[in-house]
């Protein structure tokens, strides 16, 4: 890891470790390197923690491929607190009282996204804190990125496959990621389960996949389809195909997956019985706008308890530079602008 770590210092300062440029450890008191960060060893940080965390071939995933897993991130513990918390919120919600085990498509027909679930129960502040996909995401975004959004794809049987697409910005997409995804497996995924999919090395394209370029099904894309407005019988008959080269994700719960935010990927309908759990974790650089409002005052409790864990406060968006109002842009460098791509 030792040897990749610098292979990857060596590497241009472009946001994905990219090939060329100086041997070695880049010297962060050279004038060329201050233009681009704060001089503070921001990517060698980022490097020690993932070779110390036994990242290595993490880091390489994602840089030739898009994505990674991790397995083994969350304790059962933790699997089954969060499965309990996320049906606990739907019932409350929406009324619905789901089998994990039993669902059928009469109840569900396909994906609903259970939104905003950081302060429902307190294993997910805790899950938002493991450092191994905290890790990876330092290296897609810099340290001082930001979580956009927690929340659930909960996917039941019926319905149709999640289109493929990437989460990067439409426009203006470049190898620098400006958004990067860690999705927890709260159940075992498999294709007829609803796994995730995707396609490697798509985060190269820097570009959304066309209509040509996803799930067909009787000869026609999925966006035909959708158009046609099927009843749910009619989608349950049909056999669907994904994109040539995509790669089904079969991991058990506990396992993360991370992706840079220009990968392509999708899902499978499921066609078993029963629910897929997951917790996907969105997280942004510090200067893109996050999914969900920050800023949210109505639990003083979570931040007491996390009052001696400045990582928290800086996840939650309580060090970004913008967002002033009367009294200005806070010029003290207590809450310092990135200026490099691992900052």
């Amino acid at each position: 890891m030792a040897e990749l770590a610098e292979q990857k210092t060596s590497g241009a300062v472009d946001g994905t470790g990219g090939t060329g440029g100086t041997e070695g450890v880049a010297d962060t008191t050279d004038r060329s390197v201050s233009l681009l960060s704060n001089g503070d060893g921001s990517r060698e940080r980022v490097l020690r923690s993932i070779e110390e965390l036994g990242l290595g071939q993490n880091l390489a995933d994602l840089e030739v491929q898009g994505f990674t897993v991790v397995p083994d991130v969350l304790s059962k513990d933790q699997i089954d607190r969060a499965v309990s918390a996320i049906l606990a919120y739907v019932e409350r919600n929406d009324g619905k009282k789901l089998s994990l085990d039993r669902a059928v498509g009469s109840e569900f027909n396909g994906m609903m996204y259970q939104h905003y679930l950081l302060f429902e129960d307190d294993v997910f502040p805790e899950i938002l804190l493991e450092p191994k996909p905290l890790a990876l995401m330092n290296y897609l975004l810099g340290e001082s990125c930001v979580l956009s959004s927690m929340g659930s794809h909960l996917r039941g049987p019926g319905g149709l496959p999640l289109a493929f697409h990437a989460d990067g910005p439409a426009m203006g997409m470049n190898e620098v990621a400006q958004v990067a995804n860690c999705n927890y497996a709260l159940t075992p995924y498999s294709a007829s389960k609803g796994a995730l999919t995707l396609i490697p090395n798509s985060h190269r394209l820097n570009r959304q996949p066309n209509l040509h370029e996803n799930w067909r099904a009787d000869g026609q894309p999925i966006a035909k389809i959708m158009q046609a407005g099927l009843q749910p019988e009619e989608i349950d008959e049909l056999e669907w195909a994904p994109p040539r080269g995509a790669v089904t994700l079969d991991v058990n719960p506990g396992d993360a997956v991370i992706w840079h935010g220009n990968t392509w990927h999708g899902g499978w309908r499921r066609d078993e019985p029963g629910l897929r759990v997951n917790l996907a974790a969105y997280f942004c650089r510090a200067h893109v706008a996050t999914q969900e409002r920050r800023g949210d005052e109505r639990h003083p409790d979570v931040f007491a308890k996390y009052a001696d864990e400045p990582l928290f406060a800086k996840l939650m968006g309580r060090q970004l530079f913008n967002g002033w109002q009367e009294e200005g842009p806070d010029l003290s460098g207590a809450t310092p602008a990135p200026r490099g791509p691992y900052d």
